[in-house]
């Protein structure tokens, strides 16, 4: 058996207070991109994941599952990078092998597994997710005529350092309620990319100061919008179309242009 994970980007992520159980509130909007992971999934007598040592997804998606599969992971999705490879990764096995678990109980392995696991296991195409970013609405209506050029980094950056470094917005009501109001009624590339904001940027550019340049790159490119993805530190810019975003990510060392799934 052979599947697709794709990546993500987050065009905007708002960073609320604390909850009772030690993570943060956070409301986000995602959208899956065509950078893809691929995994090839064979029976096996014990569980085995090949192409990555450092998986620890994949191979938490088959315990919870209770399977027994030989996994070869081909990783295209740069690793610690924002782009939700490893929680992509792993919904893209526990949809392959849910048996005859119902959406409720897959969903319940996949919070367990990861923030943003439960996103790509709904197979949509554009999210908004709230809670800890495991409560996912699809939004099969919002616009995907835009493309994006995406930027990684060599080295990856921890998701929990830039949490810890991170200061929850003091408006999280507020601009939580501007995105459910705005994302409803996004139609043009123009905007989507008003829309895109994130409150862990900060503290990811102060931890990769470096990320700063590759996001003002990306604006003197011509992105309608640019900002970092997630906790970082791969960096993105909106363009109007693909043939825009080819155009920019052939400027820009080590981009590559990516479109909505």
């Amino acid at each position: 058996m052979n599947v697709r994970a794709p990546a993500k980007v987050n065009l905007c992520l708002r960073l609320g207070p604390l909850r009772p159980d030690g993570y943060h509130r956070v409301t986000t909007l995602v959208q899956a991109i065509d950078v893809y992971d691929e995994l090839e999934l064979e029976p096996a007598e014990e569980a085995v994941v090949e192409g990555f040592p450092d998986d620890t997804l994949v191979a938490g998606a088959l315990a919870a599952l209770g399977e027994a599969r030989r996994v070869r992971l081909e990783k295209r999705i740069p690793v610690a990078s924002g782009l939700g490879g490893g929680s992509s990764d792993a919904a893209a096995v526990l949809r392959a092998l849910r048996g005859e678990r119902t959406a409720n109980e897959l969903h319940e392995v996949a919070r367990g597994l990861g923030t943003d696991v439960p996103f790509f296991l709904t197979g949509a195409e554009t999210g908004f997710c709230t809670g800890r970013g495991d409560r996912v609405q699809a939004l099969p209506d919002f616009p995907r005529g835009h493309a994006f050029v995406i930027v990684p980094q060599a080295e990856g950056l921890s998701t929990a350092e830039v949490y810890a470094a991170s200061t929850p917005n003091p408006a999280f009501r507020a601009v939580e309620g501007d995105l459910i109001r705005r994302m409803h009624t996004a139609r043009r590339p123009a905007d989507v990319a008003g829309l895109m904001a994130n409150d862990l940027e900060p503290a990811a550019l102060r931890l990769r100061p470096e990320v700063a340049r590759t996001v003002d790159a990306l604006r003197t490119a011509g992105a309608l919008a640019a900002q970092v993805t997630g906790s970082g530190p791969t960096a993105f810019g909106l363009f109007e179309h693909r043939a825009a975003a080819e155009e920019a990510a052939s400027r820009i060392e080590g981009a590559l242009a990516a479109s909505p799934v």
